[in-house]
């Protein structure tokens, strides 16, 4: 009841007033003058007026320039804060806060390093979200880089707990979505793939377009970083095949993860197996995309790959796999086809020093129809040598079959 009696006082008190001084300037005394967080809560309540209650958020009898006096209103604040005492006068603090915030308009950039302050400087996540998001509405792009990190710092761990983390990083999405920069892509893309909770990924999904309509350049800078673990480029590798109908980047970017895939040696056996799901990954899309879109280097790089994941792959999957990349419809090269007659040389080199195993007879059951499809006359030596060596019956149809699919 003091408190809406303080409020009509302070209101009549301007009606007299602005004969005088103007309405800026009036209220901005007021807010010099007054004792108390509670006192400047009620003048910053009077100058954005009553809510309109056909539209939610709309504040029609807000003062003209109300801008410039939440700017003036968030410095004398920041000013006072650290002498409040006492919850109630904390509580109309960050009340303040987030009217201020919530009222920005996005030619106030030049706040950016008051609403950093607020950030810094409150513990309630709510003010802390609000601020967030108030950076992005007001385009503050000095303070970019601190939105990024504090939404890369929260998806590595709850801030604190988890809903108040899930705020924070509400508004940090939030503010990188209205920046609209593709440097932002990233961090909202792994919040996406984080521990948050169904209804904050989804906030991200729908930013993701916002802050880029084509992912392929942020998401392909995963493979190229040691910033990101092999699980994140192996996320980042699986999100280019789904968002892009670019086939062409999808083999380059394929090619840029096999070669992650093979980076390095580890004895850590959860890395072991998350470079091999990488690896099988990305000779998947080579098989389905091939590698047109690859520079030259690139595509030499890629032959490279696929020979070292046949010879040293860590189990018949991957190595299948590559059989069926070099012998596929996008990748019928001559280069192919002189990979897949060594792989068949070095079976038929087995074979005459009788070191078969099991397994041999079933990968030259797969290598043999692939060099066929390559339609690569380079294959035929090396079937004539299948043809003349002691293969099993089987075998020497699928060779003379895939002869035969070479032409003369």
């Amino acid at each position: 009841m003091k408190r809406i009696i303080a409020v009509i006082l302070l209101g009549l008190i301007a009606c007299t007033a602005f004969a005088d001084d103007s309405e800026l300037e009036f209220y901005k005394a007021q807010f010099d003058n007054a004792l108390t967080a509670v006192h400047r809560l009620s003048i910053l309540q009077i100058v954005r007026g009553p809510e309109d209650p056909d539209s939610e958020g709309s504040f029609p009898q807000e003062m003209e320039n109300a801008g410039d006096f939440y700017a003036y209103a968030l410095g004398r604040i920041l000013q006072t804060y650290p002498n409040l005492k006492g919850q109630k006068e904390f509580d109309a603090a960050d009340d303040s806060f987030r009217l201020i915030t919530g009222r920005l308009t996005e030619d106030q950039t030049d706040l950016g390093p008051n609403l950093w302050r607020v950030v810094e400087l409150v513990s309630n996540p709510l003010v802390k979200m609000d601020a967030i998001k108030a950076l992005g509405k007001v385009q503050a792009t000095d303070l970019f880089p601190n939105v990024v990190q504090v939404l890369k710092d929260t998806n590595s761990s709850p801030y604190g707990n988890r809903l108040a983390g899930e705020r924070i990083a509400y508004g940090a999405i939030d503010a990188l979505k209205a920046y609209k920069n593709p440097s932002g892509y990233l961090p909202v893309f792994f919040a996406l793939n984080g521990w948050y909770s169904n209804s904050l990924k989804k906030v991200a999904d729908q930013a993701l377009p916002e802050i880029s309509e084509d992912p392929i350049e942020p998401l392909t800078e995963v493979f190229h970083s040691g910033a990101y673990t092999l699980e994140e480029k192996y996320i980042a590798l699986r999100a280019i095949e789904e968002k892009t109908s670019d086939e062409g980047a999808k083999g380059k970017a394929a090619i840029a993860a096999l070669s992650e895939g093979w980076r390095g040696v580890t004895t850590n056996t959860k890395m072991q197996k998350e470079a091999v799901r990488l690896r099988k990954l990305a000779i998947d899309m080579i098989t389905r995309y091939g590698i047109d879109g690859a520079e030259d280097d690139e595509k030499e790089q890629a032959y490279k790959l696929l020979e070292r994941s046949y010879r040293y792959g860590a189990d018949e999957e991957e190595q299948i796999g590559v059989i069926h990349a070099l012998g596929g419809e996008k990748l019928a090269t001559e280069e192919s086809a002189k990979l897949l007659s060594v792989f068949i040389s070095i079976m038929n080199n087995k074979l005459e020093r009788g070191a078969l195993d099991q397994r041999d007879e079933r990968y030259m059951r797969t290598l043999i129809p692939s060099l066929g499809a390559t339609s690569q006359a380079a294959g035929k030596p090396v079937l004539n040598q299948v043809l003349a060596l002691g293969w099993s019956a089987g075998i020497h149809q699928l060779a003379q079959k895939a002869k035969d699919d070479l032409g003369q």
